[in-house]
C-alpha cells in the first residue's frame, strides 16, 4: 500500500483534462493518489472501492469513471476489477534504479491474461520496459528482464498454440458439414467450398518481428551463451541507439566477431560469462574495445610460470650458480671448469688411482683407461 501519490503540474494545463467535469477532475486526482494503487498505474480498484472513497452511488461512479475512459486517461477490465492509467508514469517518474526494479518486479506480480482483461495495458508495461532497457539498470535489472520476457514468451506461444487448436477444429467442422442434393437418379454430396477454398488465418505479427539484414547477422553471429542470450525486441532497440550514436553496421559487426573470437580464447562461449546482448550493448565501452587476451597477464594473474619462466627455472644451476635450485657443490659450474670437492649428481667424488664402479661391478679396464686418460 503506497503511502504517497504524485500529480504532475501538468495535469492542469492539459488539454483533455481542462475539459473534464469537476467529478471527473476529482476521480482523476483521487486514482493518481489512492492508496490501492502502485507504481505502474496498473492495478485492482472495484467501482464499489471508489464510490465508498468518494461517498458516491454506484451510478454516479460508473458514470464518471465512463468520462475518464472517453478522455483516454484511464480504462477499466472487462470485469470492472482492474484499472490502467494510462499516463501514469508521465506523473510518476522513474527517479533511481531501485524505483525501476520495484516496478519490474510488479510486472511478474500481474494476472497471466492481463492482455485478455485489459488489453491497455501492454502500452504502459512496455514504456517501463523500454525505459530499463534505455538505462543502465542494476544487477537486479537484467535478471527481472529475462524473467518478464520468459513469461510472456510462453503466454504468446500458449496463445498461439490455443489459436492453431481452434482453427483445427473449425476446419474439421466445415469438413463434416457437408449438404446431401437428391436428384432423380442420383444422391450428390456437396462440400462447404470456404473450407477448401479460405487459407487459414494468419497468426498476427508484431511490427517488432520484422528485423533488418545487418541486425539479424550481427544477432547470428553473437557468441553462445549458457540460457538465453538475451531479449529480441530490447535488443533491437539498444542496437538502434548505438547506430543512433555514430556506429556503423559494419563496425558493430565486426566488434561482435572479436568478441566472439575473445570468448572463445578465453573459453567463456556457451557459460554464463558471456554477456547479455542487451547488458553488452548497453556498454558503450564494449563497442570500442578490440577484445585482445592478454595472455601473459592472464598467466601471471593465474600464478603459474610462462614457458620461459620455467625454461629459467629448470636451468637456474647454470644462468644462476648459487641460487636457490643450483646443484649442490663447493664450487659452482661455470664454462669448461671442472667441479671441486663436489659435482652435479651429488655423489662422492672418486679418488685418483682408484677402480671406476657401475652399479653392478667393476668396469672394464679399457673402458676405466679411457676415461681416465680423456
Amino acid at each position: 500500500m503506497r503511502e504517497f501519490g504524485k500529480v504532475s503540474a501538468r495535469f492542469w494545463v492539459d488539454s483533455e483534462m481542462e475539459t473534464l467535469s469537476d467529478d471527473g477532475k476529482l476521480l482523476a486526482l483521487y486514482l493518481l493518489t489512492t492508496h490501492h494503487g502502485n507504481l505502474l498505474g496498473i492495478f485492482r480498484m472495484p467501482m464499489g472501492y471508489i464510490a465508498t472513497d468518494l461517498k458516491w452511488d454506484m451510478e454516479k461512479t460508473i458514470q464518471t469513471f465512463d468520462e475518464l475512459e472517453t478522455k483516454r486517461f484511464a480504462k477499466r477490465s472487462s470485469n470492472g476489477d482492474l484499472i490502467v492509467i494510462n499516463n501514469y508514469t508521465k506523473h510518476n517518474r522513474t527517479e533511481n534504479n531501485r524505483q525501476l526494479d520495484a516496478r519490474l518486479r510488479l510486472v511478474l506480480t500481474l494476472p497471466e491474461n492481463l492482455d485478455d482483461l485489459l488489453p491497455e495495458a501492454a502500452n504502459v508495461i512496455d514504456g517501463i520496459i523500454q525505459k530499463a532497457c534505455a538505462g543502465e539498470g542494476s544487477s537486479e535489472t537484467e535478471q527481472l528482464l529475462e524473467q518478464i520476457h520468459t513469461r510472456y514468451m510462453q503466454r504468446e506461444e500458449k496463445v498461439r498454440l490455443e489459436k492453431r487448436e481452434e482453427r483445427r477444429e473449425k476446419r474439421e467442422e466445415r469438413s463434416i458439414d457437408k449438404i446431401y442434393v437428391r436428384s432423380d437418379d442420383q444422391t450428390t454430396k456437396r462440400h462447404d467450398s470456404s473450407a477448401e477454398s479460405s487459407p487459414l488465418p494468419m497468426l498476427k505479427t508484431k511490427p517488432y518481428d520484422s528485423y533488418p539484414e545487418d541486425f539479424i547477422e550481427w544477432w547470428n553471429q553473437y557468441p553462445k551463451r549458457e540460457g538465453d542470450k538475451g531479449h529480441k525486441k530490447q535488443t533491437f532497440g539498444k542496437y538502434k541507439k548505438r547506430l543512433a550514436d555514430g556506429h556503423s553496421p559494419e563496425s558493430l559487426l565486426a566488434n561482435i566477431l572479436n568478441y566472439a573470437r575473445y570468448c572463445d580464447e578465453t573459453g567463456a562461449t556457451g557459460t554464463q560469462y558471456v554477456k547479455t546482448t542487451v547488458v553488452y550493448l548497453n556498454n558503450p565501452d564494449n563497442l570500442t574495445n578490440q577484445w585482445t587476451v592478454n595472455y601473459e597477464a592472464r598467466q601471471r594473474h593465474s600464478g603459474k610460470l610462462s614457458l620461459v619462466e620455467q625454461v629459467e627455472q629448470a636451468n637456474a644451476h647454470i644462468l644462476q650458480p648459487g641460487s636457490p635450485g643450483a646443484f649442490s657443490g663447493t664450487k659452482a659450474f661455470s664454462g669448461t671448469e671442472a667441479f671441486s670437492g663436489g659435482n652435479i649428481y651429488d655423489v662422492e667424488s672418486e679418488r685418483s688411482g682408484d677402480a671406476v664402479f657401475d652399479h653392478d661391478g667393476p668396469v672394464r679396464p679399457e673402458v676405466d683407461q679411457c676415461l681416465r686418460s680423456g
